[in-house]
């Protein structure tokens, strides 16, 4: 590991290693805009102060980023000035100590998958996401658990339906986007049959920023 790996991924861990540090993480990834710090210090259960404190540090490590835009609904003084909010970093940041280039690999195998004009390579890799789905399936008691250890982060909407708010192959997804999200399809309709639950049907539905499948509920 390089000097400059080892500072970085340094930096993350002591980061994401202070609790209150960690809450404004979670919160500020949860949410779907940018937020305030005055939103941020509230979530987290703390002072104004330390919060921006903490929401800096994480910026530097690389796990947030910023963005200045004017408050809705905020009066009093300094109301009409652009406020300092805070989101989740789009660049993917990943530890590994030695240090393992598996991201690398997977691009390298999706790419070869892709290039296979002949499909079989596709077939097998999309049979292997299912009968994986179906392994971990088995194996689970809660759904919603299997799927956040799996690093979807699922919320269940209104109507019953799981969302997937985060895809955990997301950066090869980005260069090939079909074969990802078709495996991705395969993986979790294979978890709904290990699981023998009534969740109901995986769905292809892409969203910007978000993992491509939903879960409807079944009828």
């Amino acid at each position: 590991m390089t000097k400059n790996q080892h500072a970085a991924s340094d930096a993350v861990i002591k980061s994401l290693g202070d609790p209150v540090r960690r809450r404004l993480f979670d919160f500020v990834s949860r949410s779907e805009q940018p937020v305030g710090r005055d939103e941020a210090a509230k979530a987290a259960g703390t002072s104004r102060t330390l919060a921006a404190y903490h929401l800096d540090k994480l910026t530097e490590a690389g796990l947030l980023a910023t963005t200045y835009a004017r408050i809705q609904g905020k009066t009093g003084p300094g109301a009409g000035r652009p406020a300092k909010l805070y989101e989740l970093a789009q660049q993917e940041i990943a530890l590994s100590v030695p240090p393992r280039n598996y991201r690398l690999l997977s691009s390298l195998l999706a790419t070869a998958a892709a290039s296979d004009d002949s499909g079989i390579v596709q077939k097998a890799l999309l049979a292997a996401a299912r009968q994986e789905g179906e392994s971990l399936g088995a194996g689970a008691k809660d759904l919603l658990q299997l799927l956040g250890v799996l690093g979807y982060e699922p919320v269940q909407e209104a109507d019953g339906s799981i969302c997937m708010e985060n895809c955990p192959f997301h950066m090869v997804a980005q260069h090939q986007t079909q074969l990802v999200c078709s495996m991705n399809h395969q993986l979790i309709e294979g978890v709904l049959r290990g699981c023998q639950c009534a969740a109901g049907q995986a769905e292809l539905s892409p969203r910007p920023g978000k993992c491509c499948v939903v879960i409807h509920p079944g009828t």
